[in-house]
């Protein structure tokens, strides 16, 4: 029996960053990393930032993903996320530099709103980090 096809499609709000044939993925699911094969049973789920994975004929790419959803079926995920850069698009200094930025600001006094706006802010530049570490 031949090994269906799984298409993988990732969208963000400005443009569709993937769309083809792998043979596996690898999500920051809201409860945690989850891998779909081809066959896989339907689910839909949160996404959360963090290092998405994929492999297609042997070869590995990896994606920051911001915070999003995830549509998984037998032949096709579709990832809806507020952000996915491939590390070529990621300026580490620029990065770094915001890190640094909302780490600081997270120390001092801070409204309860500004706080949760900054923690969602610093996970995103976390997950361009490890996918710049990962690179």
């Amino acid at each position: 029996m031949a090994e269906e096809a799984l298409k993988l499609e990732i969208v963000t709000p400005k443009s569709q960053v993937v769309s083809q044939e792998v043979e596996i993925v690898t999500v920051p699911g809201g409860e945690g990393e989850f891998g779909v094969l081809p066959g896989h049973t339907p689910f839909l789920t949160t996404v959360r930032p963090g290092r998405l994975v994929y492999e297609s004929v042997g070869k590995r790419e990896a994606l920051a993903v911001g915070w999003g959803y995830a549509e998984v079926g037998p032949s096709r995920v579709l990832i809806l996320t507020e952000m996915a850069r491939r590390p070529s698009e990621i300026d580490r200094d620029a990065v770094r530099r915001d890190y640094e930025e909302f780490s600081q600001r997270l120390k001092g006094d801070v409204s309860p709103e500004e706080r949760e706006a900054i923690s969602r802010q610093l996970e995103r530049v976390r997950a361009q980090l490890k996918v710049l570490e990962t690179a």
